[in-house]
């Protein structure tokens, strides 16, 4: 699909919505679901649960099928091979498994893992872990005071990793992963994006297509909760030994040892999210059938009407960069009580997030405390927008 949306439309497909005092600006955290999500779960639980890749019975058959054709359509959707996808909990789960089990094993003393000033907690804390299992460094790439990232023309030392976001979830600052992982290859490190912002909001880039691994994670793309995805290159899964281990993910199994299935399965241990996989599909389905593109040029439609009425509220300070193309998403605020702010948008049916959002270092290099963050979504109108501006003197009141 392409053009313009026709966002009534699209909002009648989530049921969350039909509540007209209830306005869904906190899409950054998570996004709603769509009706089809929603009746291709119901649907799993009642006419196909069983458990995968065991029995022979018909429904087990059907739910393998469902689960391997979900792996499939995620491939599909990231320009990756089927056995290159790997399930797991969430981003942060996907993270922890490439932290674990491909970096960890490939650094020690004297070696570095990049990351950058503006990841989330998630892209931060297990590297943080692995080097002070192994004797490596981190090293932070920062950022300006607009909260923007420069590609470094020279890297640390010893650089043997990078894992970086694409789209900032505090900000919505939008990194250029092109340029970025083009310099980190050319330099011989491994990448790993951190796409889970910018998967439902932009297209594919060029980086994210080159990255070795990309981390998502299925809520913040109309999916369901629980259910995450490490898209890793073959021959880096080949190479790679499991961390979680049990039924599902092993070949032979005697008294005294074990051997792996081949990936993806072997970092699959026990039952997978299974439903929640299927239930993935429907929402792949809607953002390409709106398509990235179009998607992206509404929520910038959006972007460009927040900015511009912030401007004219005294007391709040905008955080980040300054014109909507440079952000995917998200919208920053600086004022003297986020939290209070937020409980007065709250009593107005306004939903937005208050707090560091998981990026406490970010805050500190930015010299701030806890922000106002505004994010929108496919579904999101004008008129959201316009609700939020009319009650945002009354909340930066109630933060002074």
């Amino acid at each position: 699909m392409s053009g313009a949306l026709d966002v009534a439309a699209v909002r009648a497909r989530f049921p969350a919505l039909a509540d007209p005092a209830h306005v869904a600006l906190d899409n950054a955290a998570t996004t709603h679901r769509p009706q089809a999500v929603i009746d291709t779960l119901v649907r799993f639980c009642i006419a196909t649960n069983a458990n995968v890749h065991r029995a022979t019975h018909r429904r087990a058959r059907e739910a393998t099928e469902a689960y391997e054709g979900a792996r499939r359509r995620v491939a599909r959707f990231l320009g990756a091979e089927r056995d290159e996808v790997v399930f797991t909990r969430n981003a942060t789960d996907a993270i922890n498994l490439a932290a674990r089990s491909y970096v960890e094993p490939r650094v020690g003393p004297g070696d570095a893992i990049v990351v950058t000033a503006l990841e989330h907690h998630s892209n931060l804390v297990p590297w943080q872990q692995v080097c002070r299992r192994t004797g490596a460094r981190l090293e932070a790439l920062p950022v300006d005071g607009r909260g923007c990232l420069e590609i470094p023309e020279t890297w640390p030392t010893g650089a043997r990793f990078l894992a970086a976001t694409r789209v900032s979830n505090a900000l919505g600052t939008v990194v250029d992963t092109g340029a970025l992982v083009a310099s980190a290859h050319a330099a011989g490190l491994a990448v790993l994006l951190d796409v889970t912002q910018a998967a439902g909001h932009l297209p594919l880039d060029e980086g994210s297509r080159q990255a070795d691994f990309l981390a998502l994670s299925a809520h913040k793309m109309y999916g369901p909760m629980g259910l995450g995805v490490l898209r890793g290159r073959r021959e880096h899964l080949e190479a790679m030994e499991p961390v979680v281990f049990g039924g599902e993910m092993v070949d032979r199994v005697s008294d005294r040892q074990a051997t792996w299935q081949v990936p993806p399965l072997r970092f699959e241990a026990g039952t997978p999210p299974v439903a929640e996989a299927v239930a993935f599909v429907p929402a792949l389905d809607l953002i390409e059938e709106l398509g990235a593109e179009s998607i992206r040029a509404h929520e910038l439609v959006l972007l460009e009407r927040l900015l511009g009425g912030i401007a004219s509220i005294e007391g709040l300070e905008l955080v980040g960069p300054a014109t909507a193309p440079e952000r995917s998403g998200s919208v920053a605020l600086s004022l003297a009580d986020a939290h209070a702010a937020s409980v007065v948008l709250d009593i107005s049916g306004i939903a937005v997030r208050a707090g560091v959002h998981c990026a406490e270092p970010l805050h500190a290099a930015l010299g701030l405390g806890p922000t106002l963050r505004a994010s929108v979504a496919v579904y999101n109108t004008t008129a959201d927008i316009d609700r939020l501006l009319d009650a945002l003197p009354e909340a930066v009141a109630a933060g002074r």
